[in-house]
């Protein structure tokens, strides 16, 4: 299975599963996970879980796959995005492709143009020109669910005014965004290449639709094993069987663990190509957890705060807070089983001697060391943490794992009482950020 272990130890988590899931409302959590069974069968497009249809439906996959095809291979793809239309694509790059893949393939490097920072973006522009000057191909991927996100429209007007109507090299523009938005209309008008996303599918539930999936086909990801790992995994999130329900199961763990007062998760990644998996989790827990108001429009200031912290580095800076500060995370282990890479320390008497029984093994080991020493003390100190391990980080393996945390993250919401899919609050900071702009 992709996601090969999900270690629920009763002495890390204080709880085990099946217990926790025992104290929970499980006829209301199964009449939930009936509800969005039979969305999925039905197709319901209007239903606010829709995201659930992405992974079997088939109208995405043959647009991104026959955009991309059209293209051919570019020698740089810039998405010009920011939060769910850009945070997906990082993630599943980061763990596929390798964190240093454009160091490692400079004649296929795909870049991110998010917020409005002058050196980054002006660094891009450079990136682009540079590719055309030697004849390459670079393709702006421009990406707003809304049409009218600030930080993407000035970026892609700089980035087009930059590269735009040069001698050399191709240039090629595709715009992502809702059919009939200000960002449709606009590349209707200039003769852009469109892909629509589905209306009700919200940015961070959107990395199995065009807004993802179109520019990992361009970076030469099987898109079609990201799709099914996703759909299998959709299948057991979806099971009425809780103890074997990898979704249920976390849903509860962080549900319980913030009732008992640990209001911080923190996705602690012994993988760094796993980074932007943790990047785009932290938005998915944050947007749809973190509520002034429930369901009913009481008043009910919920959330649960996620973290994301990198093993072994961040050990060496955070170690001390976490296992002597206060108890007030639950914390998610993360790692991957095989690499792709895994290399051998040398046999040396001098490395022996600085830290014995590390000479001649294997980087794998010394993580594994490293992860397992962690969890030991986190024990000893009954510190509560999940261990999910990955068998790799193939595409087929990383739309698992999105999947899952996906459905775990509409699961946990249900149990908090509180909206998964909008973000009022989110709109308080553009308001006033407009207000500033008008005012000059």
């Amino acid at each position: 299975m992709p996601i090969s272990t999900l270690e629920l130890d009763d002495s890390a988590a204080l709880l085990s599963s099946s217990a926790l899931l025992a104290d929970l409302p499980c006829r209301s959590l199964k009449t939930y996970l009936s509800e969005l069974r039979r969305m999925v069968e039905m197709g319901d497009w209007s239903h606010p879980a829709c995201s659930l249809l992405l992974p079997s439906e088939k109208t995405p996959l043959a647009q991104s796959l026959a955009m991309a095809k059209k293209i051919g291979k570019p020698s740089l793809v810039i998405v010009v995005g920011i939060g769910g239309s850009n945070l997906g694509t990082l993630a599943v790059a980061g763990a596929v492709l390798g964190p240093h893949h454009n160091l490692l393939n400079p004649k296929r490097q795909l870049l991110f143009a998010d917020t409005v920072d002058g050196p980054s973006i002006s660094a891009v522009l450079k990136i682009g020109i540079s590719h055309l000057q030697t004849g390459g191909h670079v393709v702006l991927n421009v990406i707003s669910k809304s049409g009218s996100t600030l930080e993407t429209a000035a970026n892609f007007e700089f980035l087009l005014a930059g590269l735009g109507g040069r001698k050399k090299g191709k240039l090629t523009i595709v715009a992502t965004t809702d059919e009939g938005s200000a960002l449709w209309g606009l590349a209707q008008s200039r003769g852009y290449s469109l892909l629509p996303i589905p209306k009700n599918v919200g940015g961070r539930y959107s990395v199995f639709s065009n807004v993802s999936l179109f520019p990992l086909a361009l970076m030469g990801v099987d898109v079609k094993a990201f799709l099914s790992g996703a759909l299998s995994m959709r299948t057991r999130c979806l099971s009425d069987a809780l103890c074997s329900n990898p979704a249920a199961q976390l849903a509860a763990l962080i549900h319980a663990h913030a009732q008992a007062g640990r209001r911080i998760h923190n996705h602690f990644i012994f993988s760094p190509s796993l980074h932007g998996a943790g990047l785009w989790y932290r938005q998915l827990m944050g947007e749809s957890v973190g509520k002034e108001h429930d369901k009913s429009q009481m008043p009910i200031r919920a959330g649960v705060t996620p973290t994301v912290s990198i093993g072994s580095v961040d050990l060496h800076s955070m170690a001390q807070l976490y296992l002597g500060g206060p108890d007030d995370k639950f914390y998610r282990f993360m790692s991957v089983e095989r690499q792709s890479a895994d290399l051998k320390t040398p046999k040396s008497p001098d490395l022996e001697r600085l830290v014995p029984h590390s000479s001649g093994k294997k980087m794998s080991e010394l993580m594994d060391a490293t992860l397992y020493g962690t969890q030991a003390a986190y024990m000893s100190k009954g510190i509560p943490f999940v261990d999910l391990r990955l068998a790799d980080t193939s595409p087929r393996t990383v739309g698992a794992l999105l999947q899952l945390e996906m459905t775990e993250i509409m699961l946990l919401a249900y149990l908090m009482n509180v909206n998964a899919f909008d973000q009022p609050a989110v709109e308080a900071y553009k308001k006033e950020t407009k207000r500033i702009l008008a005012e000059g």
